[in-house]
C-alpha cells in the first residue's frame, strides 16, 4: 500500500472568538497551597489562549498550575484556573463568530511596521487589539491581527474552491492521538490548519482521540512522496543496485578487495501499513544517508551488497524478517529501530555470529553478554560517567543542586540518571545539595544557591512538562545568582527555558559548514528531496555510522572487533563513534559524548 514519508510547510491560522460577560459563575472551587482556583472543564475547540481570555488570566498563569497543558488540551479535561479580582463571579462566555482575526507570532527583530505591511492593516488597529505591545514588541509574542474585508471575501472564496476540489486533492490519513490538537497536527505535517479544516468539515469544532483526519498534500509534496516511495520500495529488493538508486554510472577505482561486503538494513519503513506513520520519515532519511556513504565507498573501489528489510514496529514482524535465509550470510547488520525488537535481534546475532549495530535505542538488554552487539546511543551509564568527569574537572567548582520533583516514576530516565550521578558523586566525596520540591511552582532556591559561585540545577525527570512550573522561578533567581540548568537532550529546543544550559549527547552541536553544504547538495541531488533539518539529523547519523563500519569492514573484514581501538579512516559530520567493550563477553557501547553549553541573552 502507498506510504507517505514526509512532512510539509506550516502556516498558523487560528480561530479567534469574541466574548460577552456572564455573571455569577457556578463553577466548583478548589483550594491548593492556600489559593483558590476554579475547576474548569475544557470544551470543544478551546485552546489555552481562549480559556485565558475567558477568565482574564494569562495562559502562562494557567500553565503554571497545570503543567500538563503544555502537551495540549483535551475535551473534558479538568484544569485549575487562578481566581483573581477580575474573574471572581464574572466569567466570559464564548460567542463564536466568523474568522475575523488571525494570530501572528512575532519573529526575531520583527517590527510593528513590518507586521502591519504584511497583513495590510494599520499599526493602530493592531495596537487596539493588542494593548500589551504599547511597551514594545518581543520575539515569540502572539498578536491578534484583524482580517480586512477583502481578505475575508478572498478566504471565503478560497474555502468554496477547496470544498469543490476535495475529491481531487491528494491526502494522507492521520489518526488523532492523545493530547493532539489541530495546531500540533498541522505542525507535524507542515500544512495550514485551514487546509486541514477544509478537508475535514467539523474538525474546527471537535477532534477526538482515535478520529481520522485527512491531511492534504501540496503538488510539490506529491513529487517528493513519489520519490521517497519509489526509493524505499526499490530498496527492499535484495540486494539493491546502488547504480539504480543513484541513477548514474561513475568510474570505480580498481583496487583489490578481500571479498564483497554484505550489509543488511533492518528498518521500519512501514510500507505495509494502510495508514501513514510520520515517524517513518526519520528512518528513510537515515537509510538514505547510509546509502550516500555506501555509494562513496563504492566509488573508491569497495565492493558492497546492500540488503534492505522493512521491519515495521513489532517483534513479530522482525522475527518474520529474520527467517530470511540470506540474513545468516551477512557480514554486518544495522537495526532494528525499536527497543521491543532488540532482544530477538540480539539472539539472532549471537546465534549466527553476525556483528549487529543497534543505532537508535539505548535500551539494549543483552549488551553485557553478547559480544556481537554494538550500541550507538550511549545510555544513562555513559552519560552520567561523562557528567561525573565534568563535575570533578571542568565544573569542579560548581555548586551542584539536585532538585527532586515529588512522585516521579522510578522508570523515568531522568530520575535514573539523576540518582546515578548523585551516587557517583557521593562515592568520590564530591559535595552536592539536594532540594526536595513541593507541588507549588514557587520554590525557595535561596537555601541552596550560592552567590559568587556558578550553580547548576539537575532535575530528577526527563519530561520538560514536569519542570515547567519551576522555570519562571529559576529565571527570577537568575537575576541574582549565576544559574545553569543541566538539561535533557530532548529539552534543547523548548522555547520556555533558562538562559544558561548544558546538555550531553553523542552529537556535535556545531557542524562544519563547508562539509554540511557539500553533503546537503549531494543528498538533494541523489534523492530528489531535502532532508529534515531537525537535530539530530537522521540522514547525517546514517551517513556517519555507515562510513565508520564500512571503513572497518573494508580494512579488517569481519574480524574488525579486535581493531576497534584503531584509527578509522572515514569522514564524519555529526558524530564520530568510539566503541568500547567492558569485558571480552560484552558488546560494544559508543563512548563518544559531547558537551554543549548554551547561553542565551
Amino acid at each position: 500500500m502507498e506510504k507517505q514519508l514526509f512532512r510539509f510547510m506550516l502556516a498558523g491560522f487560528f480561530l479567534i472568538t469574541t466574548f460577552t460577560i456572564a455573571q455569577n459563575s457556578n463553577l466548583p472551587i478548589e483550594k491548593k497551597q492556600g489559593k483558590d482556583y476554579y475547576v474548569y472543564t475544557v470544551e470543544v475547540s478551546e485552546g489555552l489562549n481562549a480559556i485565558g481570555r475567558k477568565f482574564n488570566v494569562s495562559p502562562d498563569d494557567i500553565a503554571k498550575v497545570n503543567p500538563e497543558v503544555k502537551e495540549g488540551l483535551q475535551i473534558g479535561q479538568k484544569i485549575l484556573i487562578p481566581i483573581n479580582k477580575k474573574n471572581r463571579g464574572n466569567i466570559k462566555t464564548e460567542n463564536k463568530t466568523s474568522q475575523d482575526f488571525i494570530q501572528h507570532k512575532v519573529e526575531r527583530k520583527q517590527t510593528l511596521f513590518a507586521i502591519s505591511r504584511k497583513y495590510n492593516v494599520s499599526q493602530e488597529e493592531i495596537k487596539k487589539l493588542n494593548p500589551q505591545i504599547e511597551s514594545g514588541l518581543h520575539e515569540g509574542v502572539i498578536l491578534q491581527i484583524p482580517i480586512v474585508e477583502k481578505d475575508k471575501k478572498k478566504r471565503k472564496e478560497e474555502n468554496e474552491i477547496n470544498k469543490s476540489q476535495n475529491q481531487s486533492i491528494n491526502y494522507i490519513t492521520h489518526t488523532v492521538k492523545a493530547k493532539e490538537t489541530l495546531y500540533s497536527i498541522s505542525k507535524l505535517y507542515k500544512v495550514e490548519i485551514e487546509s486541514i479544516k477544509a478537508l475535514n468539515p467539523g474538525s474546527e469544532i471537535n477532534i477526538s482521540i482515535g478520529s481520522e483526519l485527512k491531511i492534504p498534500l501540496p503538488s510539490d509534496a506529491i513529487n517528493t512522496k513519489n520519490a521517497k516511495e519509489d526509493f524505499t520500495r526499490k530498496s527492499t529488493a535484495n540486494p539493491i543496485d546502488l547504480e539504480s538508486i543513484f541513477n548514474k554510472k561513475e568510474p570505480v577505482v580498481s583496487i583489490d578487495t578481500k571479498k564483497v561486503i554484505r550489509i543488511a538494513f533492518l528498518l521500519p519503513f512501514m510500507l505495509e501499513q494502510s495508514k501513514s506513520d510520520a515517524s517513518a520519515e526519520r528512518f528513510v532519511n537515515f537509510y538514505a544517508g547510509a546509502l550516500l556513504a555506501a555509494n562513496e565507498a563504492k566509488k573508491k573501489g569497495v565492493s558492497l551488497e546492500i540488503f534492505t528489510y522493512d521491519t515495521d514496529k513489532t517483534e513479530e514482524k522482525l522475527i518474520e524478517v529474520l527467517n530470511n535465509p540470506e540474513l545468516k550470510s551477512m557480514d554486518f547488520i544495522i537495526g532494528p529501530a525499536f527497543s521491543n525488537q532488540v532482544s530477538a535481534m540480539g539472539e539472532f546475532s549471537k546465534k549466527n555470529s553476525i556483528n549487529t549495530l543497534i543505532p537508535f535505542t539505548s535500551k539494549v538488554p543483552d549488551i553485557d553478554n553478547n559480544p556481537f552487539l554494538y550500541q550507538f546511543n550511549p545510555g544513562a551509564d555513559s552519560e552520567m560517567n561523562f557528567a561525573t568527569e565534568l563535575f570533578t574537572g571542568k565544573y569542579k567548582n560548581m555548586n551542584i543542586i539536585f532538585a527532586n520533583i515529588p512522585d516521579i516514576s522510578i522508570f523515568d530516565d531522568g530520575k535514573i540518571g539523576s540518582d546515578m550521578l548523585r551516587k557517583n558523586l557521593n562515592s568520590i566525596k564530591r559535595v552536592s545539595t539536594t532540594l526536595e520540591l513541593s507541588s507549588s511552582e514557587y520554590v525557595d532556591f535561596t537555601t541552596v544557591l550560592k552567590k559568587g559561585s556558578k550553580n547548576i540545577i539537575i532535575f530528577n525527570t526527563d519530561k520538560f512538562a514536569y519542570i515547567t512550573p519551576y522555570i519562571t522561578t529559576i529565571k527570577n533567581y537568575s537575576n541574582s545568582f549565576d544559574i545553569t540548568l543541566f538539561e535533557q537532550y530532548t529539552w534543547k529546543d523548548q522555547p520556555e527555558n533558562v538562559a544558561q544550559r548544558i546538555y550531553i549527547s553523542p552529537f556535535i552541536s556545531s557542524f562544519n559548514p563547508a562539509e554540511l553544504d557539500i553533503f546537503n547538495r549531494k543528498f538533494s541531488k541523489s534523492f530528489n528531496w531535502n532532508s529534515s533539518t531537525d537535530t539530530p539529523r537522521f540522514d547525517l547519523l546514517g551517513y556517519d555510522i555507515a562510513n565508520y563500519f564500512i571503513a572497518l569492514l573494508n580494512q579488517y573484514g569481519t574480524k574488525f572487533p579486535i581493531k576497534m581501538s584503531a584509527k578509522v579512516n572515514a569522514n564524519f559530520i555529526q558524530s564520530q563513534p568510539q566503541f568500547e567493550r567492558f569485558s571480552p563477553k560484552s558488546g560494544f557501547v559508543n563512548q563518544q559524548l559531547y558537551l554543549t553549553e548554551v547561553k542565551n541573552k
